[in-house]
């Protein structure tokens, strides 16, 4: 991958700055290098892996891209895995790849989606950036999505979290955790 402008080198944070600047650096030269920093998306970004960044509309996000979204006063970078509610009042529900714990948040929080990583060597200078391409999951992702879509006229309502689904509601998020867990087995450990 070729980046034609200076990039901005920032480390995550939980410093409110910090999405401050990486915002300002991304809409100066349209795009930000910064590194990982915790396990939840391992092994798709594995800590202390750099990631590259190009600014993104939430808007413009789709299910399954891997974005950074301000969560209260730090950043955060999970995979975009379901839209919730209608176009102009949605809520993006986010999920790190090695945890269960799902983030709803406003798609004004996103900030940037990650379009490539950088894999360190076994040297150092050895270091090699790949373009980050839809996997396993962000496929799932996207085909779940799609077809939930197609069939929201003829489901019944989605109910509110919190509220009782029912034992179908109840099995079909079961089996929707359980084929995240064992699709999320066939991620590449190293790239």
């Amino acid at each position: 991958m070729t980046l034609r402008r200076p990039v901005m080198k920032l480390n995550l944070s939980d410093d409110a700055i910090t999405a401050e600047l990486l915002a300002e650096s991304l809409g100066r030269s349209g795009s930000a290098v910064i590194s990982v920093n915790g396990t939840s998306m391992h092994p798709t970004l594995q800590m202390g892996w750099r990631v590259y960044l190009r600014p993104v509309k939430g808007a413009d996000l789709r299910v399954g891209e891997i974005a950074v979204f301000r969560g209260g006063s730090y950043l955060t970078i999970h995979r975009l895995v379901w839209k919730e509610g209608p176009r102009g009042a949605q809520r993006f529900v986010f999920r790190g790849d090695y945890n269960r714990l799902r983030e709803r948040v406003d798609p004004s929080a996103v900030i940037a989606k990650v379009v490539a990583v950088e894999i360190p060597g076994r040297k150092k200078g050895l270091e090699r950036v790949v373009s980050l391409e839809p996997d396993v999951l962000a496929r799932f992702y996207q085909v779940t999505y799609g077809v939930s879509r197609l069939l929201r006229p003829i489901l019944p309502a989605a109910h509110e979290p919190g509220h009782d689904i029912g034992r179908l509601g109840r099995a079909a998020r079961a089996a929707f955790a359980g084929i995240e867990r064992f699709l999320a087995l066939f991620l590449p450990e190293r790239r």
